[in-house]
């Protein structure tokens, strides 16, 4: 099962999905833990780039950035996971960058839902859970703002496409309120989990 993680900054996907790992791990199943951008040592060093200080980069550079980590860490992990059975857990995968890239800086969607099916070789997860927070709780959470993170206008625009991502593929992408307590969403990921894997619910 191919399952992610999405969600503005500061909404605790990066948490769940750690805990969703140590939860199946503990239970003895057989799953990788991986990352957008990231994942692998080429999609490293790609993030690094992407969010030094600084940095500026028209959005169809970041739109090919994004892609060029996506389907390095897909073709060398992801899909070979999957081909042996295992259960991949992501943070992030191409919602975030439909939500940043296209409703956020307003890059065309429809160009990059093709690069998408291209690089990504067509791979969609088989559930994905969306953290929905509202920016101001956000900000509560943020360490120190980045240039993803500082502009909320920005992060508005990118949580409202999020939402909308999600009603038009409500069968796929389950929406979580980021405020409920930790142990709560992470019951609610394994129960989905559970239903997925069973055909019914726990």
């Amino acid at each position: 099962m191919f399952v992610s993680f999405e969600g503005i900054d500061g909404s605790g996907k990066t948490t769940l999905a750690g805990r969703l790992y140590e939860k199946l791990k503990a239970e003895g199943a057989d799953c990788i833990l991986t990352r957008e951008p990231g994942g692998c040592p080429a999609g490293e060093e790609i993030r690094k780039l992407i969010l030094e200080p600084g940095c500026d980069l028209p959005a169809d550079a970041e739109v090919f950035l994004f892609l060029a980590s996506q389907c390095v860490n897909t073709v060398n992990r992801i899909l070979p996971a999957l081909r042996d059975g295992k259960t991949v857990i992501s943070d992030r995968f191409y919602h975030s960058i439909l939500a940043y890239q296209c409703y956020g800086k307003g890059y065309d969607r429809a160009f990059v839902e093709r690069l998408c099916r291209t690089a990504l070789r067509s791979l969609a997860p088989d559930v994905t859970f969306l953290l929905d927070i509202t920016v101001d709780e956000a900000a509560k959470r943020f360490a120190e703002p980045d240039r993803f993170t500082e502009d909320t206008a920005f992060l508005e625009r990118v949580r409202r496409g999020f939402l909308e991502l999600a009603e038009e593929e409500p069968e796929r992408i389950v929406i979580i309120d980021a405020g409920l307590p930790l142990e709560v969403k992470l019951d609610i990921v394994t129960d989905k989990l559970y239903a997925l894997g069973t055909g019914e619910k726990k």
